[in-house]
């Protein structure tokens, strides 16, 4: 990493901690999504945080209004398990004290109803844009915004179900 004068720096082992945590915090955060550990997912957000999925056809709302939506969507039903997986990658994370900002990827394999019957894998690539707040607890997410970067192999008729 290097300064604006052109020469190198280090990170504090502050730095890189919480650089850590945050990347933590945010694989904990899909890992509860896969896992469908609805009390582990809303742990991760500050309770009054605001959380925005409406670019990818999500819900809007604060944790406790998107977990009704999400536990609902994304149940056995629609999704019987394992049937997505939220891989993490791509991290850009700025700490200033208490305050942090998240930009990463989540590239997310899916299994969907084919139009011909039985299920086929689709891909979505999902740019989430976190702003964070650190906590008596640690790192939380006070802000999510998602926004669909692509999508392949879903059938046109899909549609995100309905809660």
């Amino acid at each position: 990493m290097a300064n604006q004068s052109g020469g190198r720096r280090t990170l504090s082992l502050e730095e890189i901690s919480d650089r850590m945590f945050i990347e933590d915090l945010v694989i904990e955060e899909a890992a509860a999504i896969d896992e469908r550990d609805w009390d582990r997912w809303e742990a991760v957000y500050t309770r009054d945080a605001k959380i925005d999925w409406s670019g990818n056809g999500g819900a809007k709302g604060d944790p406790k209004a998107v977990r009704a939506w999400a536990s609902s969507v994304l149940s056995e039903e629609n999704f019987p398990y394992p049937q997505y997986q939220h891989y993490c990658t791509n991290f850009r994370i700025r700490v200033n004290g208490d305050q942090a900002s998240c930009r990463h990827l989540q590239i997310i394999p899916i299994s969907v109803v084919s139009p011909g019957g039985g299920r086929q894998i689709a891909f979505s690539g999902i740019w989430f844009d976190d702003e964070l707040v650190r906590t008596d607890e640690g790192w939380k997410i006070g802000a999510r915004k998602e926004s669909r970067a692509w999508q392949h192999n879903f059938p046109a008729t899909f549609e995100v179900p309905k809660a």
